[in-house]
């Protein structure tokens, strides 16, 4: 993800639409999408969604129970609830995301950010969503193949097949595939190929496969992240060959495929986070050349990724020690408090990150004054509260410039924990512990 926030993915849209299964609709490209606000677009986190209805966002972990939010229905699904298959919800108002308060909005559509995200027609393009009413007409005449109620905007993109979902029930269904380009196949056609994998399959030079690779990798379970359509290509051959399964982001993936530069350090994504906290292997493209040369699994160590683009070592090997150990987590024993104006999309993927890393979030700033006063009577010492703001300061709602921006979130941070008796951090100090599988030393300012 090319940086670490909620601007827009991209400069601008593709004009050029795709075919969307037999219904007719048109699909813009993937660079008209991937405008989308999520935690992977910001300098310092180099998140990127690449393969699920996720977080090119970001995303919950697999078994989160399911939250009634007190708040208008998504448009799509007509659904209250907030899972992992529906994402966070987000409002639109005259084609702009709201912040802040929706009811200061009038004609406000909310809605799951996976359904809006996974909806073919809809794209963004300077920082407006576009189609997003006529994708809601469009999705509302037509039931969902799984639990028959209207609003399935998102259908199989095989050829002449009627199959259509809501985004969440899509996720719910494990045979489903899922595509970077925001396609679905349906668990009926999820042997078939996207057009991605067809065209890499059909520029792909005719040579031996040597050794077969079946049944190998029965209980291997993959994903990939930021992998060219050439190595999801040779993913897919790999899984069909060996037996195993490519998969969205889920907690039964055993073994995440990254990318890698030509220093060996891999794009530093929401996935790859999730996988450093969840102690999956974390391995390079060349784990899946050397299975597939030696006609067998080969051991992992030697293809572990070691470094991210950002510069952080050793948290895939890290991460997976902590978890084959049975460790302590890594945010254990600390409470986090997120003070000041963070896009709700990229706050929820760093919540999500924080309690999955074993860290509490304080909601509130009364319950951050109680907790405080708890913590002077408690017998664990080790207990620490943080206060966290957003250190990236291009993210402005109001007309404030950057550097009055950054002196009034710095004074309001340091005086709100000067009041409490924490201490404060920027929001990428948990992207780099995390990152690394260790707390770096709390930053003093």
């Amino acid at each position: 993800m090319g940086t670490d926030g909620g601007n827009p993915r991209g400069s601008s849209a593709r004009n050029s639409p795709k075919r969307h299964g037999d219904s007719g609709v048109k699909r813009q490209t993937v660079d008209g999408k991937r405008q989308k606000k999520t935690i992977d677009q910001r300098n310092d986190a180099k998140m990127e969604i690449n393969s699920h209805p996720q977080t090119n966002g970001l995303g919950s972990s697999g078994g989160q129970t399911s939250v009634v939010l007190e708040q208008s229905p998504c448009a799509f699904c007509h659904s209250s609830k907030q899972t992992e298959g529906s994402g966070p919800f987000v409002a639109y108002a005259q084609g702009k995301e709201v912040t802040g308060n929706a009811d200061n909005f009038s004609n406000v559509i909310h809605v799951h950010l996976k359904c809006v995200s996974w909806t073919p027609m809809i794209y963004f393009k300077d920082g407006l969503i576009k189609n997003l009413e006529s994708e809601i007409i469009r999705a509302n005449k037509l039931k969902c193949s799984s639990c028959g109620k209207k609003g399935a905007g998102l259908g199989c993109c095989r050829k002449l097949c009627q199959k259509t979902y809501h985004v969440p029930c899509a996720y719910d269904i494990p045979d489903c595939r899922w595509d970077d380009n925001f396609l679905l196949l349906c668990p009926k056609h999820a042997s078939g190929k996207f057009p991605s994998e067809e065209k890499a399959k059909s520029e792909k030079k005719d040579t031996e496969k040597g050794k077969t690779l079946s049944n190998y990798g029965k209980d291997l379970v993959l994903c990939g992240s930021g992998l060219s359509s050439d190595e999801k290509f040779d993913l897919v051959d790999f899984a069909s060959t060996s037996g195993a399964i490519v998969s969205i982001y889920k907690n039964n993936v055993t073994h995440v495929i990254a990318a890698t530069d030509s220093k060996g350090a891999c794009t530093r994504t929401y996935k790859i986070l999730m996988a450093i906290l969840d102690g999956k292997w974390i391995l390079t493209m060349e784990w899946i050349k050397a299975c597939m040369e030696a006609g067998h699994l080969v051991k992992e160590e030697p293809y572990e990724v070691l470094l991210d683009n950002h510069g952080s070592c050793g948290g895939p090997k890290e991460g997976r020690l902590r978890v084959q150990n049975n460790a302590p987590k890594l945010f254990n024993n600390l409470n986090f408090y997120f003070i000041g104006d963070f896009l709700p999309t990229y706050k929820a993927d760093l919540l999500n990150l924080v309690t999955t890393a074993g860290g509490t979030v304080i909601e509130t700033r009364d319950q951050l004054l109680l907790s405080s006063y708890e913590e002077d009577t408690k017998a664990n010492v080790n207990e620490v509260t943080l206060v966290v703001y957003n250190a990236d300061f291009s993210y402005n709602p109001g007309f404030e410039d950057e550097t009055s921006l950054k002196c009034r979130v710095l004074d309001e941070a340091e005086d709100l924990a000067q009041e409490v008796g924490c201490q404060v951090v920027p929001h990428i100090w948990i992207l780099d512990s995390v990152a690394c599988g260790l707390q770096p030393s709390i930053p003093r300012h």
